[in-house]
């Protein structure tokens, strides 16, 4: 026949170790699954960058192509129109000048202030989102080291109670 006490402390110990091992279990599926969002922020950290690098290139790219076939037009209209026009050249130079220096700027200064505001805006999101996440991971391990504290608490206080008696 089994001894009552050791009936209760088998008990008490098979509990302990379930518990031990749920509670490890937990804290063990906490840090993979906070582990795999980090490296999901890290990931899209990394696209956005590869994605603004391979967009600047097309945008190189394209100004290149724009700026010959611009040239190529320029040519061929003032050849043209100095057939008719012979001081159109210095004409259509004087407009091209206005035009760069104003209108060309003002585009420029408004695309760098848009892809700056992109820019910070996708940083401060990810910046923000990693804080959360980390807060978040920390709540959890707190969590579950109160949790770890109460059964340690549960199991003291009931040992304690099977001694008295």
């Amino acid at each position: 026949m089994i001894d009552k006490t050791d009936y209760i402390k088998n008990t008490q110990k098979a509990v302990n170790d379930g518990m031990e091992t749920f509670l490890n279990w937990g804290n063990a599926a906490i840090d993979n699954t906070f582990s795999m969002y980090e490296q999901g922020i890290a990931t899209r950290d990394t696209n956005i960058a590869e994605a603004r690098k391979q967009f600047q290139e097309l945008e190189s790219n394209l100004t290149q192509k724009w700026e010959n076939q611009k040239e190529q037009f320029k040519s061929m209209t003032i050849e043209l129109s100095q057939a008719y026009w012979p001081e159109s050249k210095q004409l259509m130079e004087q407009a091209e000048k206005l035009y760069q220096d104003n209108i060309d700027e003002v585009v420029k200064k408004n695309r760098e202030m848009l892809e700056s505001n992109i820019d910070n805006s996708l940083k401060s999101n990810l910046g923000l989102e990693k804080k959360w996440v980390a807060q978040l991971r920390e709540n959890y391990a707190r969590g579950s080291e109160n949790l770890r504290k109460q059964f340690d608490t549960l199991v003291s206080q009931a040992a304690e109670t099977a001694e008295t008696k």
